[in-house]
């Protein structure tokens, strides 16, 4: 029995010991910010493969031209300097 005993009890701190290593680690990515790393890197990715996406359909939905341009017509002024006051 002694030998069941010290057995399971190794076991036990082999698991104990790898579940500290696990936690370990998630401890030491929160402290570093490792969430919001990812988060930014899948955002960033996300943003450079639909970019040229993106980037085609605004082309696609302005139009090439802007249509025919009129300009309002003034009549022409008279030229101040040319007038005479009475």
């Amino acid at each position: 029995m002694d030998l069941q005993k010290t057995i399971t009890g190794g076991t036990a701190a082999i698991a104990v010991g790898t579940a500290s290593m696990v936690g370990g680690g998630a401890v030491v990515d929160k402290v570093n910010d490792g969430p919001a790393k990812r988060q930014t890197a899948v955002v960033q990715e996300t943003k450079a493969e639909l970019k040229d996406y993106i980037d085609s359909r605004i082309k696609e939905l302005l139009p090439a031209t802007t249509g025919k341009v009129v300009p309002a017509e003034k009549t022409p002024q008279a030229d101040y300097r040319e007038q005479i006051p009475k």
